[in-house]
């Protein structure tokens, strides 16, 4: 019966989602958010229709990989873009990284797919830090502080996605 399951799931090819190591195993193509900036990735007018920025504020640039926003009542969004470096001992690629927060990251940690791209919440009393692997090579990170923080984080994170280039 065992080896029955082994056969089945070897001859379909489909990997286990815990176990994928490469964005080309989800049915998306990669991105690479770090071509632009985040404040550029979530425009004002989109992070204002989202709650993140009270009318006629912006985004601030915090670094060349980041931005952030608030609305300075009740909530705050910090965006993250992060490039894979193959040569760091300690730097995980994209995927493997995102799904082992996932999967072993703790009672906090939860599986998400966002836009079909894998990615994990880590949740918090008032906040929520979501990482989304975008490519083998690339991953964004958003963390909020807000009411709904996940659901924040996500909505971000579907902005940032639909305003990255292909690869």
């Amino acid at each position: 019966m065992g080896v029955a399951a082994v056969l089945v799931g070897g001859c379909g090819g489909e990997v286990d989602l815990a176990e994928r190591d490469s964005i080309d195993q989800f049915d998306v193509p990669p991105l690479d958010p770090t071509a632009r900036h985040p404040c550029d990735l979530l425009p004002d007018e989109t992070a204002i229709d989202l709650g993140l920025l009270g009318e006629g504020d912006s985004g601030v640039p915090q670094s060349d990989d980041n931005c952030f926003f608030t609305d300075a009542i009740d909530s705050s969004v910090d965006v993250r873009v992060e490039t894979h470096d193959p040569d760091a001992e300690e730097d995980e690629p994209p995927v493997p990284h995102t799904l082992s927060a996932a999967f072993e990251g703790g009672e906090a940690h939860e599986y998400v797919a966002v836009e079909g791209y894998p990615g994990y919440t880590e949740t918090f009393p008032d906040s929520c830090n979501l990482g989304v692997a975008t490519s083998d090579e690339h991953s964004l990170f958003v963390q909020v502080s807000a009411e709904d923080a996940c659901e924040t984080a996500i909505r971000t994170a579907r902005s940032v996605i639909a305003g990255s280039p292909e690869l």
